[in-house]
């Protein structure tokens, strides 16, 4: 009696286990059932999950844009919830401006849309990038160490200074994104107000050599965009729209920095001295950077052969530092933090001959 009891009440427990199993594969196949109807639904009759938005430039109720399901924000939630680290946008210091909507898709850094497995896979795996751009056959660059661009990097204490009119022609524009960079030796600071000690009188000092010894037209901006240093990419941003819209006719834009690495990885020997070495930098996550990265190319190999060990290369980044906006676009870092004023100003006439080179070639 008792052994039969304990049977009957154990296969009910069982019973009662197998009818728990089967409900949850039944509501887990009608759930994947369901989201392979609406898939198949969606492919063949996109309009049918298309959700009716008040136009954005009249605001009336009468004139709508479709805006498909695919595209909204909720859609863009739901994956966000179910997928770890994708985001309704790739992150804006990543691609600039590039990110934008188009015909109610998410469009940004080479990603076409939500429904582009690239997208997906860019939110997964760090610092993907399009696979339809082709790798640089050659990436010279020497050491191991990080440019001060890839580094965390403390803020700029500074005041904005009185700005000069952005007036006249030029077909070379000099400006920085972190104007206020300092060289310790010479400021004892690595940032300063003082931008007759920062990289800012690099770039004066280049524009008036490229200017005088190479006849070269050259405007150069000092306008301050690293307040706070973290979003300087940013506010560089409408800066060069307005030096290239008053300068349609500009072939090459050069943002001028120094960079953050130790002593004996920026510094070299010229005629005897000491002198600042040069690195150039090129961000790939864009459509058009290859023409950037020729352009860093031939100044690296200009510089040495003028004098060898001067250049420290091109660094190629999955990055944009805004280069897109100009197929002349080239991130330049003159000397480090530890080396002083001085020491980065001997490398200005190797350098200013290299860009007129670069500038005559016509590449």
């Amino acid at each position: 009696m008792a052994k039969s009891a304990f049977f009957r009440i154990r296969s009910k427990k069982y019973s009662e286990r197998n009818r728990k199993k089967r409900r949850s594969y039944l509501i887990l196949v009608s759930v994947l059932g369901l989201a392979l109807a609406l898939a198949v639904l969606a492919t063949r009759s996109p309009g049918f999950f298309a959700q009716p938005v008040l136009s954005a430039i009249t605001g009336s109720a009468a004139l709508v844009e479709v805006r498909p399901f695919w595209g909204s924000a909720l859609y863009l939630r739901i994956l966000a919830q179910v997928i770890p680290g994708f985001k309704e946008t790739v992150p804006q210091e990543a691609v600039g401006d590039v990110g934008l909507v188009e015909d109610g898709f998410i469009k940004a850094g080479g990603f076409t849309d939500p429904r582009d497995p690239k997208h997906i896979l860019a939110t997964q795996i760090p610092f993907m990038v399009d696979a339809n751009l082709q790798a640089p056959a050659i990436v010279q660059q020497v050491g191991t160490e990080q440019s001060s661009e890839e580094q965390v990097s403390e803020e700029a204490q500074v005041i904005f200074p009185v700005q000069r009119p952005l007036t006249g022609e030029g077909k070379v524009l000099i400006y920085h994104v972190h104007t206020t960079e300092s060289f310790v030796p010479t400021s004892g600071l690595k940032f300063t107000q003082n931008l007759e000690l920062t990289v800012a009188q690099l770039g004066e000092t280049l524009a008036n050599v490229l200017r005088t010894e190479h006849g070269l037209p050259v405007l150069h901006d000092q306008t301050i965009h690293d307040l706070p240093r973290s979003t300087a990419y940013q506010v560089a941003l409408p800066t060069i729209k307005s030096l290239l819209a008053a300068n349609p006719n500009a072939r090459l834009v050069i943002d001028l920095h120094r960079d953050g690495v130790t002593r004996n990885v920026s510094t070299t020997q010229l005629d005897g001295k000491e002198a600042g070495r040069v690195m150039f930098v090129v961000g790939s996550r864009h459509p058009n950077w290859q023409q950037n990265y020729q352009k860093a190319m031939f100044l690296h190999q200009r510089l040495e052969e003028l004098a060898p060990g001067i250049s420290r290369g091109v660094r190629e980044r999955p990055l944009v530092y805004n280069q897109h906006i100009h197929q002349g676009a080239l991130l330049i870092e003159v000397g480090g933090h530890e080396n002083s004023l001085a020491e980065a100003l001997r490398v200005i006439p190797h350098l200013a001959r290299a860009l007129a080179d670069l500038y005559n070639s016509g590449i």
